[in-house]
């Protein structure tokens, strides 16, 4: 009998977090300051593309509206050692409304992209226009040059914790 009653408890317990967990699922995903991200897909939202002769203008209007990029590190992992490493990170420029076109990261030491970090900062970050809705709507292919790409190479650093940024 106590192994009837606790299937039915299961049961009971599967069918009221099935619901929950169907709504997670399908809920849109909110980032940025609480701004969905096809948020940017809207043309009002969007701002305009700087000129592409401006590269740094477009490099930081470029990680400003991405969420997301590639980091690419050299390996610490004794299997790969110095091998190129990429993992894909959430990232953020700055404040809601206050972006900067700098990207920042939320780090885990837990993370092998940390590990690695730590034994040599140098590392490339890539993202491209081609996450979001612009080039599509520009009927640009996502391995056009004209879907800007952007590579930024150098040394990451960590925020000092007292920093208002």
């Amino acid at each position: 009998m106590a192994g009837r009653a606790r299937g039915s408890a299961r049961a009971l317990f599967a069918a009221l977090l099935a619901p929950a967990l169907v709504a997670l699922l399908v809920a849109p995903a909110r980032g940025r300051g609480g701004r969905g991200h096809g948020d940017w897909d809207a043309a009002a939202a969007l701002p305009p593309l700087p000129p592409r002769e401006d590269a740094a203008r477009v490099a930081r209007f470029v990680t400003h509206v991405c969420d997301w990029g590639a980091l690419a590190t050299l390996s610490t992992d004794q299997a790969v050692r110095g091998w190129a490493f990429a993992d894909v990170l959430s990232l953020s420029d700055g404040p809601p409304g206050a972006g900067s076109g700098v990207p920042y990261f939320y780090l885990s030491p837990l993370q092998q992209s940390v590990g690695n970090l730590q034994e040599n900062p140098h590392a490339t970050l890539t993202m491209s226009l081609a996450q979001t809705n612009f080039c599509r709507k520009q009927g640009f292919d996502p391995q056009s040059p004209l879907c800007a790409h952007i590579m930024l190479s150098g040394t990451v650093t960590k925020v000092k914790q007292n920093t208002a940024s």
